[in-house]
């Protein structure tokens, strides 16, 4: 176990190295050839088509789970029958986002969007291709994850590496050579696609004996799929609720100048969040297998450690994204004045509870218990969305962010109830850590921003002094309250094990 969530483990770090290369190098290029209009525009026409990605219906992560869990049991009859069906649904999916696709082409998206920069012909291509580039991310993400039936989870996750690496690298040299977005959007898709068709040639070639088409499916199992994949999907339209629906409801409401903003700021976070990814999607195999063998005793061990790393690395990671903001933005962008005190220390409590919510989150859809946790994500993300409306229209930008918090912090205690119920209400499981890290990053933060605006007034060099002090003592913290000593011996006592 411990060799494979450390080959997770790389393969997530190399994933995190090149999330930041997207999200470092491209805003930089794209604000120096485009403008900040411009740049802004181009962040609102890939959040209108990102919500394709729900396209994928759950079927991708529904299909891996139960596909490695019935391989597991030997089940392999209803194996060939979900595996045929799965691939089945998927391409229907894909077909009517096409057909979605194809459609949209034929709307006034520059008027409906608020587009002035982007001409109306060049909008509709851009919309296009970045539609089938999501096509293309859907059928590389299935394949990808049919990696984990065979163990090698980790490869199929170095393959989606790759698949979200060429299009930025397509990306950049066009951006500096001035290429209008259609031609951008073109290259991305290409990039995708190519290196989607490369994974499927290679788990082709590892599946041995299993099967990897359309063989054995029917419409009974696809019938029987579509309630189970179509919670997933719920759980996924998150990603389309938290991340690409406020830009466009902030680019009605406030203008692209705010989406800029909201953007370089969330971006900033996000890297945190990245940093603190691999700790719990390294975990999420073992998740799956123990389910599968009925071991609970095994995944409660690994729902107590785990959360005890995760909790500690969630206030260093985020109040220490905090800290270095202002350095990160000069050097970055150029922009210190785009760091605002009060908007990245709301940015950090909203970072630290989704943080938390992610990692609890992972025990139900690994094991395929989500029905619950589907009707929390959905309807609290929609709920969010509704009550930002008139909180942004009043307050602006902090308007909603405020009600982003709240949202977050209610969707975790849901949450962490199911959490219990799949260990059946174990009395080792408490709310005791949640209450332990809320009162660490409330304690922390104020001396954070503190430190921050008094670093601020005197020079930069100072900024990076004192946020390097304030990441160690946070280390320092995280390491005595959460009881990482624990983590560290079990980890040294396994390791000698396996050895």
């Amino acid at each position: 176990m411990i060799q494979r969530i450390l080959k997770m483990f790389g393969a997530l770090g190399a994933g995190i190295g090149i999330a930041l290369v997207t999200q470092f190098l491209l805003p930089p290029a794209f604000l120096h050839c485009y403008g900040v209009k411009k740049y802004g525009e181009w962040l609102v026409l890939a959040s209108a088509v990102s919500y394709l990605g729900t396209l994928n219906f759950g079927i991708t992560t529904y299909a891996s789970n139960q596909l490695t869990i019935l391989r597991k049991r030997g089940e392999m009859d209803r194996y060939r029958e979900l595996q045929g069906s799965t691939l089945a649904l998927l391409l229907c999916m894909i077909c009517i986002g096409m057909a979605i696709v194809s459609a949209a082409m034929f709307l006034p998206l520059s008027r409906l969007l608020h587009l002035s920069t982007v001409g109306a012909t060049g909008t509709r291509l851009v919309v296009f291709f970045f539609g089938l580039q999501v096509m293309a991310h859907i059928l590389g993400g299935y394949y990808n994850n049919l990696f984990m039936v065979l163990d090698e989870t980790h490869r199929g996750t170095n393959w989606a590496n790759a698949r979200y690496l060429a299009p930025t690298l397509v990306s950049l040299p066009l951006a500096m050579l001035g290429v209008q977005f259609s031609g951008i959007a073109i290259g991305q898709f290409a990039a995708a696609a190519a290196i989607a068709m490369l994974t499927i040639c290679d788990l082709k070639r590892r599946m041995g004996g299993l099967p990897l088409g359309l063989g054995g499916w029917n419409w009974t199992t696809v019938k029987s799929t579509l309630a189970p994949s179509g919670m997933f999907a719920m759980i996924f339209t998150q990603s389309f609720l938290v991340y690409q629906a406020p830009i466009i409801l902030l680019q009605w409401i406030v203008g692209p100048e705010s989406v800029v903003f909201f953007s370089i700021c969330r971006t900033v976070f996000s890297t945190a969040r990245q940093a603190l990814q691999p700790l719990t999607s390294a975990i999420a195999p073992e998740i799956t297998y123990s389910f599968a063998d009925r071991d609970m005793k095994k995944l409660l061990s690994i729902f107590h450690y785990s959360e005890k790393v995760v909790f500690a690395g969630i206030p260093v990671a985020n109040l220490g994204a905090f800290l270095f903001s202002p350095v990160l933005l000069n050097v970055w962008l150029r922009r210190p004045l785009l760091f605002d005190p009060f908007t990245y220390s709301l940015m950090a409590l909203v970072s630290g509870a989704m943080s938390m919510r992610d990692h609890k989150q992972y025990f139900q859809f690994s094991t395929n218990t989500h029905k619950r946790l589907s009707i929390i994500v959905f309807f609290g993300n929609v709920a969010m969305l509704v009550g930002s409306v008139p909180m942004t229209i009043r307050f602006g930008l902090h308007g909603f962010m405020f009600t982003w918090l709240i949202s977050e912090l209610a969707q975790m205690g849901l949450i962490y109830r199911e959490n219990k119920k799949l260990f059946d209400n174990d009395p080792s499981i408490s709310i005791v850590p949640v209450l332990r890290l809320g009162l660490v990053t409330l304690v922390s933060l104020p001396i954070c921003a503190a430190m921050v605006i008094y670093a601020r007034q005197r020079s930069l060099l100072l900024v990076g002094v004192v946020a390097t002090l304030g990441m160690l003592l946070l280390v320092a913290e995280s390491y005595l309250v959460f009881g990482l000593k624990d983590v560290w011996d079990e980890f040294r006592r396994r390791t000698r094990r396996a050895a």
